[in-house]
């Protein structure tokens, strides 16, 4: 491939070889050292491929040999500037599009992050922008090894990271760290306190004096497991003795959802008229938006979706232009009616959704039940929701200083 391209850029031409002494023809401008290619025999002779330069040789091998060389193809750089020498403004049209291509090619105008889970898109842009990496920056003053070693020192959320720029696309590759292990103190006294209210189910006292049973009835703060033991509790005057309370407790607990389905709505109804708005943002201009000639937006009523692509040559040489296109799609709102049926169905896929977004996924869900009450207008909802989960706290105890003895007076 990069021999063609050569050939391209200093000429070639495509010649048929006629004559009775083709063969001694062919060896004559090998001997010259005339570099021959696509040789191919036909019905009329022999096509072949040869330079510029060497075509002016082997038309005395073919004067010597009594053969006839007839160029049937102009190829390469050479013909195409001969062919619109006249026309300059074309030309210098060209050469300022290819030279400013070149120069394009010289910056990083796009930034790739993959990898990444704990650490924000924002926070490693911030980073790398720090480093002198962003949309614009020249590619001769970056380092990608200088990169890679200051992301690795400065995120200790990283284990391994590759920088690479290929073209004008820079791509950084992470491996993020496991999240260190809770070191969990047995040291520190602490007592379980109940972080919400609750039936208690189940409770196992791995340390400290239990202070509640399955069945009690729970509020939030109150004490579940002591974290201060008697020494001797059949000993008067005993001192105490201050641990680390450890226990699972686990509570039933009832949630109260109310809200309301309204038996008429809107419903967009699209008409299938599109309308198409597209710009173009300069990334070297400061991220400058310039808006295409379009029609204008009639629609009373419409849905609009905007995307954007990046314009470049190849995939690994995006331009530094990004094509905005706008997209508008006229509706027709009209009212609709629900039956009590219909909004009992969209009450239920509505408490499950409450259910999956606000409930954490450690929380059993062992029961729900939904009382619906129909009105003129709309349909009230009554749900309580029946979980099983840990309420167990740990809160820290403060253990009072010992008032040192007094000294014996002399």
């Amino acid at each position: 491939m990069m021999l063609s391209a050569w050939q391209f850029t200093r000429g070639y031409v495509r010649i048929l070889v006629t004559g009775f002494s083709i063969e001694r023809f062919l060896n004559m401008a090998m001997f010259r050292g005339v570099y021959l290619w696509d040789v191919e025999r036909t019905e009329k002779g022999v096509e072949l491929n040869v330079s510029i330069k060497g075509f002016r040789i082997i038309l005395a091998c073919a004067k010597k040999t009594k053969c006839k060389a007839k160029v049937i193809q102009k190829n390469g750089i050479p013909f195409i500037i001969h062919r619109y020498r006249k026309r300059k403004l074309l030309v210098s049209g060209v050469l300022f599009f290819v030279v400013g291509l070149i120069a394009l090619s010289s910056f990083v105008w796009r930034i790739e992050i993959e990898g990444n889970e704990i650490l924000t898109h924002d926070a490693i842009l911030t980073f790398l922008e720090a480093e002198g990496l962003h949309t614009g920056a020249a590619k001769f003053r970056l380092s990608d090894r200088e990169i890679q070693t200051a992301m690795m020192n400065y995120f200790p959320e990283i284990s391994w990271a590759d920088v690479y720029t290929r073209g004008t696309r820079t791509t950084i590759l992470i491996s993020e760290a496991l999240p260190p292990q809770e070191i969990l103190d047995r040291q520190t006294p602490v007592h379980v306190v109940a972080s919400t209210e609750g039936l208690i189910t189940a409770i196992v006292t791995g340390a400290g004096a239990p202070l509640v049973r399955q069945n009690d009835i729970v509020r939030q703060g109150d004490l579940l497991v002591s974290g201060i033991l008697e020494l001797d509790p059949e000993m008067q005057g005993s001192p105490n003795v201050y641990v680390h309370a450890y226990a699972e407790v686990w509570a039933r607990r009832y949630h109260a959802l109310q809200f309301s389905v309204p038996f008429a709505y809107e419903e967009r109804v699209f008409t299938g008229r599109i309308l198409n708005h597209r710009a173009v943002q300069l990334l070297f201009a400061g991220n400058r938006r310039i808006n295409l000639p379009s029609s204008g937006n009639s629609f009373a009523s419409y849905d609009r979706i905007t995307m954007h692509q990046q314009i470049g040559a190849s995939g690994d040489y995006p331009l530094p232009f990004v094509l905005i296109t706008e997209r508008y799609s006229e509706f027709v709102p009209q009212t609709r009616t629900r039956t009590p049926e219909e909004a009992a169905e969209l009450a239920e896929r509505m408490v499950t959704s409450r259910l999956i977004r606000e409930f954490d996924f450690s929380i059993d869900i062992i029961g729900r039940e939904l009382t619906f009450t129909p009105t003129e207008t709309e349909l009230q909802v009554s749900a309580l929701i029946t979980t099983h989960e840990r309420i167990d706290q740990q809160v820290p105890i403060t253990v009072p200083t010992p008032t040192p003895a007094p000294s014996p007076t002399p």
